[in-house]
């Protein structure tokens, strides 16, 4: 990486050595925090020497969260879209001096997750990467391995084609990241696993994963997992085999299982999360290290792991659905979050008496999250309900059911811990509660794979505490006492709140690159505007896309294509303009109305939109009528009876009408749900 700027030449010669044989330093951050109230000061080995007399719990989070301030981030981020420009891009960091890369696929929730990244990171520059730099990405295991090796290898040190020479040198110092990394080089999640190895320093391994991420591991395929995580930590030279000493953290970045089946019965589903890193044949022996599995194709784990490497948790929203009272009381937001604001975040809360299912529909309206940080800042979602993968139930209403279409946007990326059964039972399927969130922009994730009772949680209060002094994200979250059990930690499991450290002023001098603002300039020239809106939405300007949009389909509504209006309903949604969303959702398309994030967008939305029709008999007439062809999947029911509820109000018969069309097509089971939703209209 070739680069200008004074203090950045100077720094990558300190990172990175004049010679290939000079030993790897990381700078000691100014002002390190040893947790969130202490400030400690010395060299980063002798601060990892005085890490190890704390608590062994927090040592992990502690060392990850030094050397994550010792980092210098650049102020750009880079888009690629291919394996071999991935590679290159990331062989581009210098040592700690990095910049963000993310992966665009095309599909409409990559761009929706990248745009959300840039929100939260606000880069001087977005720069989209056209160049593989003669980087090969075979169809091979053993190549892909060589290729990954040799990128993160690079990205450590410019002068080495592999990683293994900079971590024993750096081991040498006394500086050992607390963490290793297993993935698949054969499958997608091996492009989220290169970056967390580069960026945290940590050790990579490779085997082939035992089953698709669908299907539930058995013993043996579990312990297959374990075996190599225990063979990548041996091979690093580093203690391993106890909580506290050197590693303590597996992120298993595999699309396999998330959930092992021991035995026939229910109760022997757990979390594949919680079973990698503990002793003893099916995991029944002690813990020697917290897990996190990264799952998802190359641009939603690159996503996620840019998220862990260079966003600050600085702001929280807190949703408690449960009643007053014991045992919901120890999971009590309000606690929670005045946790998190005596350590000055940002909080957004609602608790009794403000938390029902009309007020979530309320707040859903808008996105979850602000704009209000500083550059890198995201989000730290804490949630309580109760309900099913499918459904989630709050109080109040005529029904207290919502669905996994009813979970809310996300203006930034956010963590989320939400105590509720069955969330995670499968995280790859869109119509689960989990699914839908990891969907929505969700990087990091804890719930359950099964039902595992309240107290399997970490009360709400405590992983506040925990993570705001300075606890790893799996640590936090976790009984350490607790046998293997069903909570699943989704992401990277190291994880902390803090400072992502400094961001220092550099050029990245390669030919091929093209900044989003030039390629904007040119495709408004062009009249290409469907491209236009969707580089301003990239470039985090929603307000300018959204003007955009309304420019068009009132003055030029021709050139209002289906692929603009895909492009522009999010930031539709961001910037306020929720009427003329409907408008936008007309121009979609009969491809565009069947989007799933499409329809969700639109019934988000709907009660401001409806509340507005009022007074306006022909939008209330359109957005109806839109609302009735686009009852969502696995949530029809439900759907059709909020817009009964809405058209009651003039028509008894219109609204059982709605439901009423629905009974052919459903089960038995289905359709004593319906005859309850039609008792609850009839009301």
């Amino acid at each position: 990486m070739r680069t200008v700027g004074l203090g950045f030449v100077m720094f990558a010669n300190c990172v990175c050595g004049a010679q290939q044989n000079t030993p790897p330093v990381i700078p000691t951050p100014q002002g390190a925090q040893q947790d969130s109230g202490k400030q400690i000061s010395g060299s980063l080995p002798a601060l990892f020497t005085k890490i190890n007399e704390s608590d062994p719990l927090i040592r992990a989070g502690q060392k990850a969260g030094l050397l994550r301030q010792a980092q210098k981030t650049l102020p750009f981020v880079v888009l690629v879209d291919d394996a071999e420009s991935y590679l290159y891009a990331l062989s581009q960091w210098e040592g700690m001096a990095r910049f963000p890369i993310l992966w665009d696929d095309g599909s409409v929730e990559s761009r929706e997750n990248n745009a959300r990244f840039v929100r939260a990171y606000k880069p001087e520059h977005v720069l989209s990467l056209k160049d593989d730099g003669g980087w090969a990405f075979p169809d091979d295991a053993d190549g892909r391995s060589e290729a990954i090796d040799r990128a993160i290898g690079k990205a450590l040190n410019e002068q080495q084609s592999d990683w293994r020479p900079v971590l024993r040198s750096l081991r040498e110092q006394g500086i050992v990241s607390p963490g290793i990394v297993l993935t698949d080089p054969s499958e997608q999640a091996w492009a989220g696993a290169a970056a967390l190895s580069a960026g945290r320093y940590q050790a990579i391994g490779y085997m082939r994963r035992p089953a698709r991420p669908h299907e539930k591991l058995d013993v043996e395929l579990a312990t297959q997992i374990e075996n190599q995580a225990i063979l990548l930590a041996r091979s690093t030279g580093a203690s391993w085999n106890a909580m506290g000493d050197e590693i303590d953290a597996i992120t298993l970045a595999m699309n396999t299982g998330t959930t092992i089946q021991t035995g026939p019965g229910k109760n022997d589903r757990f979390a594949t999360s919680d079973r990698i890193g503990r002793h003893g044949s099916n995991g029944i022996g002690e813990r020697w290290a917290y897990c996190g599995q990264l799952i998802g194709n190359e641009s939603q784990t690159v996503y996620r792991a840019m998220c862990a490497l260079f966003l600050e948790i600085d702001q929280a929203f807190v949703w408690d659905g449960y009643p007053a009272g014991r045992p919901w009381s120890f999971y009590d937001g309000s606690q929670a979050a005045q946790e998190l604001e005596d350590k000055d975040m940002r909080v957004e809360s609602h608790d009794l008496p403000r938390n029902t299912i009309d007020d979530w529909y309320l707040r859903l309206v808008r996105p979850i999250g602000d704009g209000e940080g500083g550059p890198g800042s995201s989000l730290l979602m804490l949630m309580n309900s109760k309900g099913s993968p499918w459904r989630f139930d709050l109080e109040g209403g005529q029904s207290e059911e919502g669905y996994s279409g009813d979970v809310p946007m996300l203006r930034v990326p956010a963590l989320l811990h939400l105590v509720h059964s069955y969330s995670l039972y499968r995280p790859t399927n869109r119509n689960t509660v989990g699914g839908r969130l990891l969907e929505r922009g969700v990087y990091a994730y804890v719930g359950s794979v099964d039902e595992p009772f309240l107290n399997a949680f970490v009360p709400t209060p405590d992983v506040a505490k925990r993570l705001a002094g300075g606890v790893s994200f799996a640590a936090a979250v976790r009984h350490p006492e607790f046998q293997l059990w069903k909570i699943a930690v989704l992401g990277d499991p190291l994880i902390t709140v803090g400072t992502a450290g400094q961001r220092i002023d550099a050029e990245l001098a390669i030919d091929t690159l093209v900044d989003l603002d030039d390629r904007l300039k040119q495709r408004l020239q062009d009249e290409e505007f469907a491209g236009a809106i969707s580089d301003l939405v990239l470039l985090g300007r929603d307000e300018d896309a959204s003007r955009l949009a309304i420019a068009l389909m009132n003055d030029k509504a021709e050139a209002f294509t289906p692929e603009a209006a895909l492009a522009a309903m999010g930031a539709l949604q961001r910037a306020g303009y929720f009427v003329e969303m409907v408008d936008c959702y007309e121009r979609l398309g009969s491809e565009g109305r069947a989007d799933g994030m499409m329809q969700d967008l639109l019934w988000l939305v709907s009660p401001y939109v409806l509340a507005r029709g009022e007074q306006d008999a022909s939008l209330r007439a359109r957005t109806e009528a839109l609302l009735r062809s686009s009852l969502r999947s696995r949530q029809e029911i439900r759907d059709a009876e909020r817009l009964a509820m809405q058209l009651r109000k003039r028509s008894l018969d219109a609204a059982l009408g709605v439901l009423e069309s629905l009974r052919a097509d459903l089960s038995e089971s289905q359709r004593a749900q319906l005859d309850r939703a039609i008792a609850r209209v009839r009301r």
